[in-house]
């Protein structure tokens, strides 16, 4: 594959988010910019969530594609928006328009975070925090085992002893469901939830509702990295197995999107509490839409080191004051290489398989009737 393919990879999250507006503008979309409150008013160095519409807005059809809500996944999710965008866009359907979200947790991104502001992984924010979902006394031993640390850094060997004897005593599956689903009792932990909306979460519902109103019919993709197999996409569809969207999934997909427990470490998917997706595909039923929706992951690691990345994900947003610039700035790039490694194999096939997934997503679009 030619390098100039594999710099649709960009070197950090600035870097992509200016190419991606200047990619949007050449192509004739309309491009807005929502700063985040934190983020300074320099335009090298400033963050928020960027968007460009292609095409009506009174289009019966349309393509929401979402990088960046886990902000290291940002390069991967950036470089299939650019693959649209360079490949696909002078193919578009008159009555179709495609819709992209650059940098939705614009903090974590800019910063090599998983997590907001507020350490808070905003694919668990999502939810009804009147009450918040409830957490079990396994959940608290999960999360003790979780933030073990020292002042070098998590003491992951500690960690994965801990929740190996949890597993013998509970069932892994019910312990990867503990680590993975979110929670919402430890500000400091892993997998935050929140107490509230984030500031993300209101900014995304805000543009979706004023973005989606007029359309029908809506594919989804909020694109991640490092659940699967190494430059494979795993496909994570939350309708029903009978449901018509779901059906359309496969359909569209293959039947990878039936094999989404196949992935993790018990064997079953985790059931997730707040997920970015199903608030957007909430939406966009309450606006009278139809969806077919996916978060579509590339696998990067095995899960023990990815496992590995969320406990030092955690401990640089809660736990590393004392260290030093250079440290910090090691160990963030450590953590962007977890989930977009530098590896030209890796991107090529990332590449290859999002180009696919594009067009087969776009086909679906026009054939939706004929894809229940």
């Amino acid at each position: 594959m030619a390098n100039t393919e594999i710099s649709l990879f960009q070197r950090d999250y600035y870097v992509a988010r200016h190419r991606f507006r200047k990619s949007a503008k050449i192509r004739g979309g309309a491009v807005a910019f929502l700063k985040h409150p934190d983020a300074p008013y320099n335009d090298e160095v400033s963050y928020g969530i960027d968007t460009a519409w292609f095409g009506p807005r009174s289009a019966s059809n349309v393509l929401l594609m979402i990088s960046g809500t886990h902000g290291p996944e940002v390069m991967a999710g950036s470089a299939m928006q650019q693959i649209w965008m360079q490949e696909f866009s002078t193919r578009r359907p008159s009555d179709t328009a495609v819709f992209l979200i650059h940098g939705a947790n614009p903090y974590g991104c800019a910063m090599k975070r998983r997590t907001t502001e507020n350490n808070v992984d905003l694919n668990r924010n999502f939810t009804d925090f009147d009450p918040a979902p409830l957490g079990t006394a396994l959940s608290v031993r999960v999360q003790e085992a979780l933030c073990r640390e020292g002042v070098q850094g998590p003491q992951a060997r500690r960690t994965l002893i801990s929740l190996l004897w949890l597993g013998w005593r509970h069932g892994l599956a019910q312990v990867t469901n503990e680590v993975a689903a979110g929670q919402y009792a430890r500000p400091d932990g892993v997998g935050f939830g929140g107490a509230a909306p984030e500031w993300a979460n209101q900014a995304l519902c805000s543009v979706w509702r004023n973005h989606l109103s007029e359309a029908k019919r809506i594919a989804i993709i909020d694109w991640h990295t490092g659940i699967g197999g190494y430059g494979s996409p795993s496909f994570l569809c939350f309708d029903a197995p009978q449901m018509p969207a779901f059906q359309r999934a496969t359909s569209w997909w293959g039947q990878a999107v039936a094999q989404s427990g196949a992935h993790y470490q018990a064997g079953t998917r985790p059931s997730y509490h707040g997920l970015l997706i199903r608030a957007v595909q909430d939406i966009a039923h309450e606006l009278g839409a139809e969806t077919t929706a996916a978060v579509i992951e590339f696998g990067t690691y095995a899960n023990k080191k990815v496992l590995e990345g969320l406990l030092l994900d955690r401990w640089l947003q809660t736990a590393a004051s004392n260290v030093s610039d250079a440290t910090r700035i090691r160990l963030e790039e450590k953590l962007l290489r977890l989930f977009c490694p530098d590896d030209p194999k890796w991107r090529e096939a990332v590449l290859s398989e999002g180009r696919q997934i594009i067009a087969q997503t776009m086909t679906g679009l026009q054939n939706w009737d004929k894809t229940k």
